[in-house]
């Protein structure tokens, strides 16, 4: 680490050395713990250790790719006893052993490990959130796609050609309590269908184009060789959550014909929300699903039968940690942010140790589309 922070002065004093005048700060490495985890109501509270390097620069905190720590020490507690964790899994993931989490209860997880910090984070896992929700109009729409749905097909853009597909639009009510800050996550789960690939290689020879030698070359491509349907959390790219209540026009785009509930510019893929303008009220809000076939969801092969919506009640840390992920990812189109620090509440260290309790229904196709 000594050599690596020696060349970057190096480097910083090469291209600065121009200046008539240098504003810097010194660039500073630390080793720490990052620990991440959850407390779901009812679950078995789990968690992940690694160590870490944080650089210290100019404009953020970047760290480097972890190095997990089976051998880490964990352990929760509550106001009656200590939890250890082990390892039950590979990747160092652990779980507190004789230990359910609950609603309302506060939890303290502290993790040490040789030669680092010791650190820490207290969370209380929210109250399970209040929730119905109703198929509200389903419409046939046709518009321009380009036909394709296997795993890895190329898009071809002469091929486009009118398809027809089926939007659904439900409304979710959410029974706030009007005397705390709430925050809450949408989730999906489904069974869907996943594929084994195997990667295929391949060689061109070398070859002239007029003056221009082409050296030979290796092209990869994918070999389904097995497939099953999985239930498992799923995303919903084409799933946007909008309201008909004027007081949640709070932060539309002039260019959006609809009203994005978040409190970012950025698409709201996770899916998040708090209760800033419905605080204490029962709010009506609206999301819909694209069926472009049956069976399929946004080009993913779904059975509709399957599909559970789960309302999490979410804690203001994990809000905030899935909401600066979102920014970091959309502000992030080549890649050189990835290493950037999110939110974190993890003492001493950094993670996130998210917490909450949700409640799980089906949700409903129409017949006539599924």
């Amino acid at each position: 680490m000594k050599k690596i922070a020696a060349l970057l002065y190096i480097f910083i004093f090469i291209f600065t050395s121009c200046e008539d005048e240098v504003d810097y700060h010194d660039l500073g490495v630390k080793n720490l713990i990052v620990v991440n985890g959850r407390f779901i109501d009812g679950e078995t509270p789990w968690c992940q250790v690694s160590r870490s390097d944080i650089i210290f620069d100019q404009i953020k905190n970047k760290i480097t790719p972890t190095v997990f720590l089976p051998d880490a020490k964990v352990t929760a507690s509550d106001d009656n006893s200590d939890y250890k964790y082990v390892v039950v899994a590979d990747s160092a993931m652990m779980e507190a052993q004789g230990l359910t989490a609950k609603a309302g209860e506060t939890y303290t997880l502290r993790a040490k490990a040789n030669g680092l910090e010791d650190v820490y984070s207290t969370v209380t896992v929210p109250d399970k959130p209040k929730a119905d929700f109703r198929v509200v109009s389903v419409e046939e729409i046709t518009e321009t796609f380009n036909d394709h749905y296997g795993p890895y097909e190329i898009i071809d853009i002469h091929k486009l050609e009118p398809r027809t597909y089926t939007k659904v639009t439900y409304e979710l009510n959410v029974q706030d309590d009007p005397n705390t800050e709430d925050y809450y996550q949408l989730v999906f789960y489904g069974t869907i269908m996943e594929y084994k690939y195997e990667l295929i290689t391949d060689t061109i020879d070398g070859y002239w184009v007029g003056n221009e030698w082409y050296e030979p070359s290796v092209i990869y491509d994918y070999k389904i060789v097995d497939s099953a349907m999985v239930y498992k959390e799923i995303p919903m790219y084409d799933i946007k959550l909008t309201t008909d209540d004027p007081v949640m026009n709070w932060n539309k785009k002039e260019s959006d014909n609809e009203n994005m509930m978040f409190d970012v510019y950025e698409p709201n893929y996770m899916n998040i929300f708090n209760d800033k303008l419905f605080n204490g009220q029962t709010s009506k809000i609206r999301f819909y699903m694209d069926l472009y076939e049956k069976g399929y969801i946004g080009g993913r092969k779904i059975d509709t039968n399957s599909i559970d919506f789960e309302l999490r009640h979410i804690t203001k840390e994990t809000y905030m940690h899935y909401r600066t992920y979102q920014q970091v990812k959309d502000n992030d189109y080549s890649g050189s942010l990835s290493q950037y620090m999110l939110y974190c509440n993890v003492e001493n260290g950094a993670g996130m140790i998210a917490a909450w309790s949700a409640v799980k229904a089906p949700l409903k196709i129409p017949d006539q589309v599924k």
